[in-house]
């Protein structure tokens, strides 16, 4: 810790790290607990008092009785939402998380939805997005109670339950309350984000796409499919496996073959998942699969130049390909991601996208550009396209520079705020900026028991240092006290 910390603030630091220790075995209790629930936001299973399905219901009645029994106060927002209030002031600062999980998609080593522990690791689907920095909060507020250090602002975690779809959660409680004068969204990595990406959530049709309309991949539109499959009726598949045997490159490593009883097969293909925000490491099994469809010679005239149009759109996750190579200073480049395939209509393949733009552009216009370079093909946008518009503040905002003081004070380091593409609950919530609780990889917080492309939020094996995830509690006792202290001065 660097001695730019006030005498105050050091002196808690050595009493933090033995509350910490006393409490970590319970803490991680706790996130089993939490991760056991599949806690996937479905609105289509809304129902009077659980707008995102019984399972996001499940999981914030679990989270608000937890905390009654540890002697807080709770708060249920209509099943939108839920608040752990710690203290007896007038006015609040916010610690903004969700519940909500994308699903678990496929080839997990571990158990998406039970705890597993490995070493200082911990693996489930959410340890890291977004329940294990949300039982953090929790046991924030139990060290800030214990260690009796004084505020004159309450803390109010707010517990949101679809921040993966469409952020309905703090939609709602934007409108509706009680809004804190300011937020810590701990749903991102350290040090202080001041910029996120603009996001278009759309979905494209593929008419007439034959043999193309049975692929099947992905869970979610934000999420890198690891896995990808077609259904092949008419086909010699001896000779079809004999050319797979000769293939080069990545269709002969990650493709394979399963028979059916009928004669057809289904020719299946993997990647390396993970967040679409986050592109580097991941590998998009589609392209994969699309690939080998074209290599094996198993599609007609037309069906092969539709998937050599489609390989050649999403061959690169920064949208080069697809014309929309675009990036600022502010916040880096696009991102594009084809996350789910699949066919409501007969012979009409629908493809799920997400893009991720810089801060100075805006949706509509990245939405022209796309149908520019659709209209020499026969792929065609769905008008229902959604556009999350993006989150800026300069690197100059009094709370962002307080944060990034409070990051640099607690590390030695002269790091500057970031951007990402990442979007979280700053682009709801007036007044909420994201800080922590992740961090850059190392060789210490980075695991090396796990196969290739795992270990990523969105992805297989979702994995987080536990020790790292825990270091972050003497950052937010030091954030706290100094915007407490911030916003008295300003009231």
């Amino acid at each position: 810790m660097s001695a730019s910390l006030s005498p105050q603030e050091s002196a808690l630091l050595p009493q933090i790290q033995q509350w910490i220790a006393e409490h970590r075995a319970a803490l991680t209790d706790d996130l089993a607990q939490w991760i056991a629930i599949p806690s996937i936001s479905r609105a289509d299973r809304a129902a009077p008092g659980a707008p995102f399905g019984p399972e996001c219901a499940q999981i914030l009645q679990q989270v608000l009785d937890q905390a009654e029994q540890a002697g807080f106060k709770t708060e249920q927002h209509q099943g939108y939402a839920g608040s752990v209030i710690y203290g007896e002031h007038a006015r609040d600062i916010g610690l903004i998380n969700h519940l909500d999980v994308v699903p678990a998609g496929d080839n997990w080593t571990f158990p998406p939805f039970a705890l597993t522990q490995h070493g200082d690791f911990v693996i489930g689907r959410g340890v890291a997005d977004n329940k294990g920095p949300g039982v953090l909060n929790f046991y924030l507020l139990k060290l800030m109670r214990d260690l009796n250090i004084p505020l004159h602002h309450n803390l109010r975690i707010v517990y949101g339950l679809a921040e993966e779809t469409n952020m309905a959660d703090m939609t709602w409680f934007a409108q509706h309350g009680p809004v804190p004068d300011y937020s810590i969204v701990t749903d991102g990595m350290f040090p202080v984000n001041n910029a996120q990406k603009g996001q278009l959530s759309f979905t494209l049709n593929v008419a007439e796409s034959g043999v193309l309309a049975g692929i099947v991949a992905g869970s979610a539109s934000n999420s890198v499919p690891d896995f990808a499959s077609v259904r092949i009726a008419q086909a010699d598949q001896h000779a079809v496996s004999e050319k797979l045997a000769l293939l080069q490159g990545i269709a002969a490593t990650y493709v394979s073959i399963k028979p059916e009883n009928d004669g057809a097969f289904t020719l299946e293909a993997r990647g390396n998942g993970g967040h679409a925000a986050f592109p580097d490491g991941t590998l998009n099994a589609t392209q994969v699969l699309l690939a080998a469809l074209i290599e094996l010679e198993l599609l007609g005239d037309h069906e092969r130049q539709l998937a050599e149009t489609l390989v050649q759109l999403f061959a690169s996750p920064y949208g080069e390909s697809a014309g929309l190579g675009l990036e600022d200073a502010e916040s880096g480049k696009l991102t594009l991601n084809a996350g789910v395939w699949y066919s409501h209509r007969a012979d009409t393949l629908s493809i799920d996208c997400d893009i991720r733009y810089p801060v100075s552009w805006r949706g509509e216009q990245i939405v022209e550009m796309l149908q520019q370079q659709l209209a020499a093909t026969t792929i065609t946008l769905d008008p229902g396209w959604r556009d999350v518009a993006p989150f800026f503040l300069p690197a100059s905002h009094p709370v962002i520079s307080l944060l990034q003081q409070v990051w640099n004070d607690t590390t030695g380091n002269d790091d500057r705020p970031y951007a990402m593409g990442g979007v979280t609950h700053s682009k709801k919530l007036p007044n909420a900026i994201t800080f922590g609780p992740g961090y850059r990889k190392t060789a210490v917080n980075t695991p090396d028991f796990l196969p290739a492309g795992h270990g990523l939020p969105h992805g297989a094996d979702e994995t987080i240092h536990l020790p790292s995830l825990l270091e972050a509690l003497p950052k937010y006792v030091i954030a706290l006290i100094r915007l407490d202290s911030y916003l008295l001065a300003q009231e």
